[in-house]
């Protein structure tokens, strides 16, 4: 076995802690005022399930073991879904509620089932099954809520309820009912259950009713809440997500060690991660079966009577070989480890540098971010954030060596600190602490005779110029405008062939606005012809290789001189192994035929037998 010294299990590829699953329940509102058609010939209930769909095949991509349940209130019927559902989560639904589709994970069928119902025109007879009311007491929905959470049998992580409606007052303040829902809404909150409303009219009036609820259930100030509106709800919600949702676990957790005597609990996460393609599972042709494969190692031996003997080759019977030299040098499994691993997992403080010592240049990969863990070491927090104010105040980074892992090689990092800042909407998009940028060692560092090189000549017109045009094409670039176009056009096809969908649209967000482009830079085009000149183009000069050793080389054919007759015969007798394209194409010219340069030998033969009629 032939040992690689390059290779290391990347950090980034390590599975994260399983902590539990997110669950999640729709509430769609059913009454009439939902069935409403409006002036686009569209209803909210329709829009409703399209959300619910959007919602559904982004599950599938980013998390399909989360699960999802879709419960329909202000309904006149209860139909059972089945014995088995009460018997299994114990519990019997309101009246003027259904269950619609059960919490579970999401499955191909689930969302046939919801296309059907959004694109029948009688919602497959709902009226009949399920039938409009207005007297739901939404308190007891909100309880069957919280039954189904609690009883569905996974530990949960995360449970979120979405609410679709467009009645701004289901309960009249003071009311029975009404005072009803606000005990439900505590009880939400202390089993930590978030409430996202949809409203679906944009004359919805949040201080009737939602606002105080929403208040109450995320235990929010009233004054500081942001209330959700129709169009930017749902199109947040209709947004495609083809990304993989991974959990927000630490990467690993270790000790900073500045001295012998001061050590400091830290945990690394990672900023960003590269998204994995769906795996691709091997069947049996014949029964459909899935094929597992095992990897085995074995010694055969031949004794002195010739036979052979096979043997398995346990771990620790097994070397590594590395060939240096032209020897082969062998190395047990240990031995390897011990050459990888130099240090202990751990942070270890080198020195400080000013942030000008860091190259962008010298940028290897992507960057981790590393906080205090008073788990490790208690009081790490206070320690931790002493050395991160006094790093942001002189503009110094800490230069450590880091290792991540046990059997992972060491590497030179610097522990940059950075600001929190907000975006818009007054969200944080980046966090106080110490960013992680990778350093890279003295043979990593690759010199280029590029560099060498001295730099053409420009004066301060033509760097002017293109300070201009770069001002006029800018924009504002933020990563969650760029989905991979890869990945979007492999999901998009997986969903077409599922769902037997013919219209199949990819959307790239990395495709170049040409027309933009050419608009905003076409007023300099003149001056940059002026500043710059025409373009000069330089062909590579063709090498003719030697006809045969010794002998001089073989000169290309002159055009201008082809034997017609020769290509004729040549033709004729199929003996064009010795016509060169060059001299077909030279005979097409002579002949006034237009269209050659890219045809191939093939087609220019056919051209010629079509025109003689061969």
């Amino acid at each position: 076995m032939y040992w690689n010294p390059d290779y290391s299990e990347d950090e980034e590829h390590q599975e994260f802690i399983f902590g539990g699953r997110e669950a999640l329940i729709v509430l769609i509102d059913c009454a009439e005022y939902m069935f409403a058609e409006r002036s686009d010939g569209n209803n909210n209930f329709r829009d409703a399930l399209e959300c619910v769909e959007a919602i559904m095949r982004n599950k599938i991509i980013s998390s399909e073991k989360d699960l999802i349940g879709i419960i329909f209130y202000n309904t006149e019927h209860s139909p059972v879904l089945s014995d088995e559902f009460e018997n299994e989560i114990g519990l019997i639904v309101p009246n003027r509620s259904a269950v619609c589709m059960p919490l579970s994970n999401t499955s191909a069928d689930q969302i046939r089932r919801i296309i059907n119902l959004r694109e029948s025109d009688d919602f497959c007879d709902f009226g009949r099954q399920f039938g409009h009311s207005t007297d739901c007491n939404l308190a007891d929905v909100l309880w069957l809520c919280s039954r189904v959470f609690t009883r569905c049998g996974y530990k949960l992580e995360q449970m979120s309820i979405i609410l679709f409606t467009s009645n701004d007052e289901p309960h009249p303040a003071g009311s029975y009912e009404y005072q009803q829902c606000f005990v439900k809404a505590k009880d939400l909150q202390q089993l930590d259950v978030n409430i996202v409303l949809v409203p679906m009219s944009i004359d919805f009036d949040e201080t009737k009713f939602y606002l105080e609820l929403l208040c109450t259930v995320g235990n929010e100030d009233p004054e500081l809440f942001r209330f959700p509106r129709f169009e930017e709800s749902r199109q947040r919600l209709l947004n495609r997500i083809f990304r993989k949702d991974f959990k927000k676990k630490a990467l690993s957790s270790i000790k900073l060690q500045m001295s012998e005597d001061v050590i400091v609990g830290v945990s690394i996460y990672s900023l960003s991660r590269k998204p994995r393609f769906p795996v691709k599972v091997t069947l049996a042709r014949d029964s459909n079966e899935t094929i597992f494969t095992k990897r085995s190692y074995v010694m055969c031996t031949v004794g002195e009577d010739g036979e052979s003997s096979i043997t398995p080759l346990l771990p620790g019977d097994q070397r590594k070989i590395q060939s240096v030299g032209g020897e082969k040098i062998s190395f047990t499994a240990n031995e390897v480890i011990s050459m990888k691993q130099m240090l202990q997992p751990g942070l270890r403080l080198l020195g400080f540098k000013p942030f000008s010592k860091l190259s962008p240049a010298n940028h290897l990969r992507s960057s981790l971010f590393v906080y205090p863990d008073e788990a490790t070491i208690n009081g790490s927090s206070i320690l931790f954030r002493a050395l991160y104010e006094k790093c942001l105040e002189k503009q110094k980074a800490a230069f450590c060596i880091l290792t991540m892992r046990r059997k992972q090689p060491s590497k030179l990092v610097a522990l940059i600190p950075q600001e929190c800042c907000y975006d818009e909407d007054g969200e944080p998009f980046r966090h106080s602490g110490f960013r992680i940028e990778f350093i890279p060692y003295a043979a990593d560092i690759r010199k280029l005779e590029v560099f060498e090189r001295s730099p053409a000549d420009v004066d301060n017109e033509q760097i002017y110029l293109f300070k201009s045009i770069a001002k006029k094409i800018k924009f504002k670039y933020h990563p969650s405008q760029f989905d991979n176009p890869v990945l979007t056009t492999l999901y998009a096809n997986i969903e077409a062939l599922l769902f037997d969908k013919n219209d199949l649209e990819v959307f790239d967000s990395t495709k170049t606005d040409n027309d933009r482009i050419d608009a905003k830079v076409a007023k300099f085009v003149s001056s940059i012809n002026e500043l710059f000149g025409e373009d000069v183009k330089e062909f590579a000069k063709k090498r003719i290789k030697d006809s045969a050793a010794g002998s001089p080389a073989a000169k290309a054919p002159k055009l201008d001189a082809v034997d017609s007759q020769f290509v004729i015969e040549s033709i004729k007798n199929g003996k064009t192994g010795a016509l060169l394209v060059s001299v077909l194409r030279s005979y097409l010219e002579q002949l006034d035929i237009s269209g050659i340069s890219k045809l191939k030998k093939a087609e220019l033969i056919d051209l010629i037998k079509q025109h003689h009629k061969l």
